[in-house]
């Protein structure tokens, strides 16, 4: 009932956070990104990781060495670093469609336009649920990251969720509360985010669902940035997305 793990990548995912949005069955037809994604999942592309786990029954514990600075934009390419910042997960599995997580690390200069270095603590629970014709996949996700050179610590909340009915359909959802201190109005403020959508598959090509998609987003903002971003801030997002049936 007992296995052991060592992972090695020149770019991997260390051990700190939930299963980035990208990669997310909650978040599966949700493209873009959660407001707190640099909170709470952001290191999934992160250079020189080493990371060594354990597993006994529903218990996973893990441990990760990784350069902690955000990649370039120029993601076709394999940076390099010093192995400068660490992290530990544990990760629970009671049964087949529960799983929970709770991890912390310390980020050295995460952030290429920010000076000091970061602690982010995460803690995540998943429930996925198959039925005939489809399943029902939820994450409930907290982040809190604590900046030295500032002493500002930011929180990020987000529930999502996405049900998949008859084969074909999907309706998605995701509510966030998140800590931002990098927006046009100097400070550090709450914003809320609320984004509904749907995705329809096609079948047109064999083995393939192409999904035809859209999802609107309405923000809440303290009334500061109101001249700024307006008194009712609106998003939407039309897309196409391809996988294998």
């Amino acid at each position: 009932k007992t296995s052991w793990e060592l992972y090695v990548a020149p770019v991997g995912d260390p051990a700190i956070g939930p299963v980035a949005y990208a990669h997310r069955v909650s978040a599966a037809e949700l493209p873009q990104a959660p407001l707190g994604h640099h909170l709470q999942d952001s290191t999934h592309i992160a250079y020189e990781v080493v990371t060594a786990g354990i597993t006994h029954g529903i218990f996973r514990l893990e441990a990760s060495g990784f350069h902690g600075a955000e990649p370039n934009e120029n993601r076709w390419t394999i940076g390099y670093g010093a192995m400068d910042s660490y992290s530990a997960r544990l990760t629970i599995s009671p049964d087949a469609n529960w799983t929970g997580q709770v991890s912390a690390g310390h980020l050295t200069r995460p952030e290429a336009l920010e000076r000091g270095d970061q602690f982010r603590s995460t803690a995540s629970v998943t429930y996925n649920r198959p039925y005939a014709g489809g399943d029902w996949s939820t994450s409930a996700i907290w982040g809190r990251v604590h900046k030295t050179d500032t002493g500002a610590n930011l929180n990020g909340y987000g529930v999502e969720s996405v049900a998949r009915f008859n084969a074909k359909n999907y309706v998605t959802g995701r509510i966030e509360l998140v800590d931002k201190d990098e927006l046009i109005v100097p400070g550090t403020y709450r914003i809320g985010a609320y984004t509904g959508g749907y995705t329809r598959d096609f079948y047109a090509i064999p083995r393939i669902a192409t999904g035809v998609g859209a999802n609107f987003t309405s923000y809440t903002i303290p009334g500061v940035l109101n001249p700024a971003y307006g008194k009712h801030p609106v998003a939407v997002l039309m897309f196409v997305r391809i996988k294998l049936r």
